[in-house]
């Protein structure tokens, strides 16, 4: 997992292959003015999506882990809480959905932090990660998937 500011995001450029792109749109995409749904990316192992989504308790939050992507998450509207459990402490996997590349857990995270406006959370295959945890009702995010293997 690597947390830091749009400002900072080509410090991790070199990570992967993809990650520079992925890195060029972070900074100069006005997410605010975009459309919810599906963004078109030049690039064929990206994808870009724009939504609202429900806030949730960090009760209510279960990790989720991804075998073949990486995400790159981006609050547009206030703060978004993350829990983070390392991929090899994720127990009670509840069905891997192939066609999604995702597999939710019935376990409790073991950290929790906060991504802000101006902020990025980055997850790799091996981080176990719980989004959409806040008081708000609803919070704006762009989500990147970044095609691995």
């Amino acid at each position: 997992m690597i947390t830091d500011t749009i400002a900072n995001a080509q410090r991790y450029a070199a990570l992967h292959p993809d990650f520079a792109d992925a890195f060029r749109l972070l900074q100069t995409l006005d997410f605010a003015q975009l459309p919810d749904g599906q963004v078109a990316c030049d690039n064929p192992n990206i994808r870009l999506f724009i939504g609202s989504e429900p806030m949730r308790s960090r009760e209510e939050a279960k990790p989720e882990a991804h075998l073949y992507h990486i995400d790159i998450q981006v609050p547009i509207s206030g703060t978004e809480g993350y829990g983070w459990i390392d991929r090899a402490c994720l127990k009670n996997g509840l069905g891997y959905n192939e066609q999604k590349d995702i597999e939710f857990f019935d376990c409790e995270p073991t950290t929790w932090l906060d991504i802000r406006v101006g902020e990025f959370a980055l997850f790799f295959p091996n981080d176990g990660h719980a989004p959409l945890v806040g008081n708000d009702k609803l919070i704006r995010k762009a989500v990147f998937k970044i095609r691995i293997g």
